[in-house]
């Protein structure tokens, strides 16, 4: 880190977590650069738009409630947490109709046909017994 800390260069515990800090933030851009790829965005279906728009929505609103905390003002009283609330609320939208779309039994047409017919379906044999038998009741 290239940072003077002056009398503070002593204190290994805040230089390793200032250092650490440093890292995870360069990690983050490179994160934040590696998603913002249109290519990728365009190869993805409708479903996986709406995730990965909600997914990048979401990431960032937290890196933003992030950088507050580290500038000492406090998210809870700042306009973010609506937004975020927004953006949770969207979430459980998104999979409540993703739910609905897989999860809802769907009915095999042709098995039902199949069932249908196998029960209303009866052998010669029994007709035949059964057409016997009403006719010899009727002699």
């Amino acid at each position: 880190m290239s940072v003077d800390l002056g009398e503070l260069s002593h204190d290994t515990n805040l230089v390793n977590k200032l250092q650490q800090f440093s890292d995870a933030a360069f990690r983050i851009q490179d994160m934040v650069e590696l998603v913002n790829n249109p290519a990728l965005y365009d190869k993805l279906s409708r479903p996986d738009k709406i995730k990965y728009n909600l997914l990048l929505s979401f990431s960032l609103n937290s890196l933003f409630w992030m950088y507050l905390r580290a500038e000492g003002i406090d998210p809870s009283k700042h306009p973010i947490r609506s937004q975020h609330e927004r953006l949770k609320k969207a979430m459980i939208r998104a999979k409540q109709i993703e739910d609905r779309n897989t999860i809802m039994p769907h009915v095999d047409k042709e098995a039902a046909k199949r069932f249908v017919r196998s029960g209303l379906w009866e052998p010669k044999q029994k007709r035949l017994k059964r057409d016997n038998g009403k006719q010899t009741e009727m002699s």
